[in-house]
């Protein structure tokens, strides 16, 4: 499939919004967010955030992420990563995951990209492996009481 990217508007949010199907799924995107999260709420974050990109197929919103400097650390992280449940395994996550990568690395000069994700999210972690990132640390994390191991992964930018 053919996708092209663009950076996000403010009215995008209306339909990435919906793409968590539950909380957990809202939980894996941003812990900090409670289900269901307002577009208002996205907005915030995403313009606090370096090059928040949507993925699009024809005019509909297929995948959101975007960059943030971690405080104290060298390279940048990837973020908010979420994929519309129509547009989930037909090559939609990898596409836009490959474009913010050369995003880093040819726009901001990142020598190193990291992002976080949940040891129980297994279709994320398998696309991640996949991208050439590797399990470098862990970190738990506590979801609605409950207690899970979260793997950070990190790739280097060539």
């Amino acid at each position: 499939m053919a996708y092209t990217h663009r950076p996000v508007e403010e009215e995008d949010f209306e339909s990435i919004r919906r793409f968590p199907q539950n909380a957990k799924e809202l939980f894996f995107m941003y812990p900090r967010w409670a289900y269901p999260v307002s577009a208002g709420e996205m907005w915030e974050v995403a313009r606090s955030r370096l090059l928040p990109t949507v993925l699009l197929d024809e005019e509909q919103t297929a995948a959101y992420c975007n960059l943030y400097p971690a405080e104290g650390e060298e390279g940048l992280w990837i973020g908010n990563v979420i994929v519309s449940p129509v547009h989930r395994g037909r090559g939609a996550g990898s596409a836009l995951l490959r474009i913010m990568m050369e995003k880093a690395k040819h726009e901001l000069g990142a020598d190193r990209l990291s992002l976080m994700c949940h040891s129980i999210n297994t279709a994320a972690l398998l696309l991640y492996h996949k991208l050439g990132f590797t399990p470098f640390d862990w970190a738990e994390k506590n979801r609605s009481g409950g207690r899970e191991a979260s793997a950070a992964e990190v790739e280097k930018v060539p």
